[in-house]
């Protein structure tokens, strides 16, 4: 009996452990179309969950460029199970980019395109977002293994995925059974009401309104039933949103599209006549209404528009005059602060002459700084006179944004930027300084929709075409909103009207 005892230990030593649970989800396989916002799949008992998070702009989404889904820096990736996850490997697309790729539990290796979590700090689930600021990686196949459960031996019930609700189109069902080499056999219809019995061996797809009941068995044994109702609805679409929506620009905007609708693509037209299909946000460079609409089979939704406006050019010239600031004429050297108006002028080392601000170099405190504490600062220009010690005796130290050339005496930097750095390669000597600054935008004058800085029956006219038309060329919709309510409406034009009838805005009832 001791004998018996000793074989039956040793056997039990030997058997292996549950074996781990390993699924592989390829999202180049799964029939996606190109540019389609992806937000969650399941499979065999995973779930990914995508979702844009910071990103307004850019969410999840299938490409067929690298087969893969785009996540961009701030986009979250969420994997979950029902059982304690080990390790996921990733697949990347081609094209793929280098930004890192955080999670919430366990650590992620780069080199080895792995995610791993200890065993002594289980989870069933780990949140991926992506680092940076731009760029994106094209995540095309994730390998999840997870830790092998204990195999259940009494019969339980069949799980119905999804277990019932509201569809609509078409619905793919699978069912699935905990208990070890159980068969499941599925019909429609319920207990009472039962149709003819199926041997369950794959998705069940549902193009209508179906109830389906489900049973398990395992030898002579049969588990209870489980119902469950799937109710078809009728597809809607949400109109795209636009980000941002109608307004005024001085420069350039990039208008992104989104859909709050499941697996919709989005379209968008320059004419409301000719349709392209939304990949990438729209640059606008000039006055422009945008027209969209989203898409989902057959289904659309209703068109919507966004217009805008672009703001004129304005700008704000601050001059810089040695004759007026602090200098002798000494050849003491020293740092020094000139401020005019919004901009800050700083010389680590150099003087101010009665006419002309002089900046020396190279050396350990050589500083040449302009700081603007409002408008960007868009340009500056050097004048060294007649001076030998010219702007060429300056560049840009890497960093630096924009552009700084020279020629003869003069130099001149054009860019965008608040604060803009010179490296002082020798002495320079600066008779003339002019900075140019980005102009404020335009005041808004309430009623002035054409812009003649007149308030009208011309800009009653031209807001009213606008109503009519959509056609924003030519107005300034910040002035059209006449009623303060924010947007465009009839309720404008009524406001404008009532003003030029009897020359105040606060005219609700005409007056008998």
């Amino acid at each position: 009996m001791k004998k018996i005892f000793s074989l039956l230990f040793v056997a039990l030593l030997a058997m292996p452990a549950w074996a781990d649970t390993v699924v592989t989800l390829d999202f180049s396989a799964q029939g996606y179309e190109n540019g389609q916002q992806i937000h969650e799949l399941t499979i065999d008992g995973v779930t990914v969950t995508f979702d844009k998070g910071t990103n307004t702009n850019y969410p999840p989404a299938y490409f067929n460029t690298g087969t893969a889904i785009r996540l961009y820096p701030g986009n979250s990736m969420t994997v979950s199970a029902g059982q304690n996850l080990k390790k996921i490997d990733f697949t990347f697309g081609s094209g793929d980019n280098s930004n890192n790729i955080l999670c919430d539990v366990g650590s992620y290796n780069k080199a080895g395109k792995q995610w791993t979590i200890g065993s002594s700090d289980p989870s069933t689930s780990v949140v991926f977002s992506i680092d940076g600021t731009s760029g994106h990686r094209r995540i095309k196949q994730l390998v999840v293994t997870m830790e092998g459960a204990d195999p259940v031996l009494e019969l339980v019930p069949p799980v119905f995925e999804p277990n019932g609700g509201e569809f609509s189109g078409s619905q793919a069902v699978t069912l699935s059974c905990a208990t070890q080499n159980a068969q499941i056999y599925w019909f429609y219809g319920t207990e009472e009401d039962q149709g003819v019995h199926n041997f369950y061996n794959g998705p069940i797809y549902l193009t209508e309104t179906s109830t389906l009941t489900a049973y398990s068995v395992k030898g002579d044994d049969m588990s209870e039933y489980v119902t469950v109702t799937f109710t078809k609805v009728e597809q809607t679409v949400e109109a795209p949103v636009f980000t941002p929506a109608s307004c005024s620009f001085s420069d350039r905007l990039d208008v992104a599209l989104t859909c709050s609708t499941p697996n919709a693509k989005i379209y968008y037209s320059l004419d409301n006549e000719l349709w392209n299909e939304y990949v990438d946000p729209i640059p606008v460079t000039s006055d422009l209404t945008i027209w969209a609409k989203a898409k989902v089979g057959e289904v659309e939704s209703q068109v919507v528009s966004a217009t805008y406006t672009k703001l004129p050019e304005t700008t704000v010239t601050v001059n810089f005059d040695p004759s007026v600031d602090t200098g002798d004429g000494s050849t003491t050297r020293g740092h020094y602060t000139v401020v005019k108006d919004q901009v800050t002028m700083y010389v680590g080392d150099g003087t101010v002459y009665p006419d002309n601000y002089r900046v020396y170099g190279p050396s350990d405190s050589s500083a040449f700084v302009f700081t603007s504490s409002g408008a960007p600062i868009l340009k500056i220009e050097l004048s060294s006179g007649s001076a030998s010690q010219t702007p060429s005796n300056l560049s840009l130290p890497e960093g630096q944004s924009g552009t700084y050339t020279t020629s003869g005496h003069d130099g001149v930097w054009e860019g965008n930027a608040q604060e803009v750095s010179f490296k002082v390669n020798a002495q320079v000597r600066l008779y003339t300084v002019i900075v140019t600054l980005a102009g404020e935008e335009p005041s808004t004058l309430r009623g002035d929709v054409n812009g003649d800085k007149d308030v009208d029956i011309t800009d009653a006219t031209a807001l009213i075409n606008y109503l009519l038309y959509g056609d924003a060329t030519g107005i300034i919709l910040a002035n059209a909103d006449c009623d303060g309510e924010e947007g465009v409406d009839i309720s404008d034009a009524t406001a404008l009207i009532n003003y030029l009838l009897y020359n105040t805005w606060d005219v609700a009832t005409p007056a008998n």
